[in-house]
């Protein structure tokens, strides 16, 4: 990937590899990005066992013990089947415990889980440092903001 300066839009990101008659389609871009950002993550946690959806999870539960699914569900955009799957993922792994509270679900870190947060933040940042290297810092921010808001947008058409 290389910068190429547009006059009339700044700094572009130009892949050097052919585009398709797909490229200027959001969904094909959109799934090829994910892919794309998602090998990353995969790369990165994988280290230590985890996708990075559960690491999401586990710095939820971390940051907010007794969190309910449904409140993970809200915060992590996932539907409650797979808040449901990662939790007992999650659970397997000893790295969160469930506790009944009358008809409510809570969940807790457990010490193994708490124990590695540093791993994780040290994840996160080698995956952003990768994501930067290759997108450029000036456009990172950006690129996220846009993305993030777009998928919001949607998400309410849904």
């Amino acid at each position: 990937m290389k910068e190429v300066m547009d006059s009339n839009e700044g700094v572009q990101i130009v892949d050097e590899k052919k585009e398709t008659r797909f490229s200027a389609c959001l969904l094909f871009s959109a799934n090829a990005l994910a892919r794309a950002i998602t090998t990353i993550g995969d790369e990165e946690f994988g280290r230590f066992g985890l996708s990075y959806s559960h690491a999401y999870l586990l710095c939820e539960v971390v940051d907010q013990p007794g969190i309910m699914p449904s409140q993970l569900s809200q915060t992590l955009y996932l539907t409650p089947s797979t808040i449901t799957r990662l939790v007992e993922k999650l659970e397997q792994k000893q790295l969160v415990r469930r506790e009944s509270e009358g008809k409510k679900t809570l969940i807790f870190p457990t010490a193994q889980g708490e124990a590695l947060q540093p791993a994780i933040a040290e994840a996160w940042q080698r995956a952003g440092a990768r994501y930067t290297q290759a997108i450029g810092e000036d456009n990172i921010k950006g690129l996220t903001q846009h993305v993030f808001k777009a998928a919001q947008a949607l998400g309410e058409e849904c």
